[in-house]
């Protein structure tokens, strides 16, 4: 089970390879060329774009033919073990399911958390330092920029539109106008604000190698940048030797754009090839094509392939367990009536694709069949598949209850007529929901009975669809996109107990 927020980590994959391929692509073709502010942007781009990229919801067979795999099902049946059963709640206590934080995978969340943490406050105390330094020393405007004459060591560097002067450098002599001229460049370009985007990325990513090596390479080009516009007009291998005399070794904020910081060799080699006359057209052209590839693989997502329809349509009720007067577990505004409708209602829009004949046994905010009290609508409800001549009944519900519990789970009962049915149907709607969310591998008998799985003349299950009092499963069965997931995890679930029913499994 994942204990970060649903599909987290397959996106972080997604995220690291994405920006590896982009980042090998510059290593390879693009770093130490002269087109430096297309370099800027490019590596700004990484972040972006294997950020975005995974969350893309390319159309299956837009660009390609459809990639589609059908999920194999177990095919074999889960255990049963007792589980408790509040009809008129929805409230169920199950075991099965240990508390997700004393696990592996919430050891590990933790600990995520934790370098997180500590990163933050590495960066947050970063900006205090900075934030400090106007109100210890005198600063003057001098067009857009705020000067400050001070005796930090690191100085001089730039942070925004403030310039933080060493007062030992006389900013009158040639070698003061010369690293003037570099800060302002700096300043004018706003480089700052690529160093805290992307020290904001690395905080929430820390994980990702290449950010970091994305964030070195940055700061390296903005000296490219700010040393070809302090050298121009002038003598570039004055400006390099300035460079060498002046370079100091202790190590000055990451934040900031010290004149005298490392990276000395490669920033006078890019000096003395100004005029160089290789535009590397190719090399920049090339990268359009790559991040094309990559849209592709990496957003195109894949479906399960719909089986062979059966000759004769499969008919299956799908109830939306509670409504009107009966609102199930609430959860603040949540209420389980609205989320058990919106599940059934997606079951049926999508219930074509999968060769299904849906009927829902209830369709607005009212009991089922418009039913003045509870016990009237359970009835009618195990009722309706008899009247529609169905083959199963599937009963939607979300769980709550005082417990560390969470997840999905399937509730069959031992009274039902066709109980091995159950068992086959509840068995194949855990392999298919396991596929999208926690779910959990036991079968539950309710120790009450629940009507409308003890009196029905079908097959029949109840699917409990999370607990409404967990945050992570709320979030996850409140989003559309995951709701119809849900559905489409459901209708795979019916579409193989069809199967194994019809190859006489």
């Amino acid at each position: 089970m994942n204990y970060f927020p649903i599909g987290a980590s397959a996106y972080g994959v997604k995220v690291i390879l994405i920006s590896g391929l982009l980042y090998g692509y510059y290593r390879l073709f693009l770093r130490d060329r002269l087109f430096h502010q297309y370099n800027r942007y490019y590596l700004l781009g990484i972040p972006v774009a294997s950020l975005v990229l995974p969350w893309i919801p390319l159309p299956e067979g837009y660009f390609f033919p459809l990639i589609t795999h059908s999920p194999a099902l177990s095919g074999v049946l889960h255990t049963i073990t007792t589980g408790d059963w509040n009809e008129q709640a929805g409230a169920a206590g199950h075991a099965g399911l240990s508390q997700p934080w004393l696990s592996g995978q919430g050891l590990i969340a933790g600990i995520y958390l934790l370098a997180m943490g500590l990163l933050l406050y590495t960066f947050l105390r970063q900006l205090w330092y900075i934030r400090r330094l106007p109100g210890k020393y005198p600063g003057e405007k001098m067009g857009r920029i705020a000067f400050f004459m001070t005796r930090e060591p690191g100085t001089p560097f730039s942070f925004l539109n403030r310039l933080f002067w060493n007062e030992e450098i006389d900013i009158d002599s040639d070698r003061g106008r010369k690293i003037f001229r570099h800060e302002w460049y700096h300043i004018r370009q706003r480089h700052t604000l690529d160093l805290l985007l992307l020290k904001t990325v690395l905080v929430l990513f820390w994980v990702n190698p290449f950010f970091y090596l994305i964030y070195r390479e940055i700061r390296t080009i903005h000296e490219f940048l700010a040393d070809r516009y302090a050298a121009a007009g002038g003598d570039r291998y004055e400006y390099a030797e300035l460079l060498v005399w002046h370079s100091i070794h202790d190590r000055p904020l990451s934040l900031l754009h010290p004149f005298f910081q490392s990276s000395i060799k490669r920033r006078i080699t890019m000096l003395t090839q100004l005029t160089s006359n290789k535009p590397g057209y190719w090399s920049r052209a090339m990268a359009l094509p790559l991040a094309f590839v990559l849209l592709c693989a990496f957003a195109v997502k894949m479906r399960p392939a719909l089986a062979t329809p059966a000759v004769q349509t499969f008919t299956v009720v799908i109830d939306a367990g509670h409504g009107g007067i009966d609102a199930g577990a609430v959860a603040g505004d949540t209420k389980e009536k609205d989320i058990n409708l919106a599940l059934a209602l997606k079951v049926r829009q999508l219930s074509p694709e999968y060769h299904v004949n849906v009927v829902l046994t209830r369709q607005t905010d009212e009991l089922a069949g418009g039913k003045s009290t509870i016990r009237e609508s359970l009835e009618y409800r195990t009722e309706m598949a008899k009247e529609s001549h169905a083959n199963l009944f599937v009963s939607l519900h979300v769980n709550s209850g005082d417990n560390d519990l969470h997840g999905f789970s399937i509730y069959v009962s031992p009274d039902n007529t066709y109980y091995p049915q159950c068992v086959k149907l509840g068995s194949a709607m855990i392999d298919a929901l396991k596929t999208s969310y926690a779910t959990m591998e036991d079968l539950k008998q309710p120790r009450q009975g629940v009507m409308v799985l003890r009196q029905n003349t079908v097959p029949a299950i109840l699917l409990e669809c999370g607990y409404i009092d967990k945050a992570a499963d709320l979030a996850f069965i409140s989003d559309g996109q995951n709701q119809e997931k849900i559905a489409r995890d459901i209708l795979l679930g019916i579409q193989h107990y069809q199967e194994a029913q019809a190859a006489g499994k």
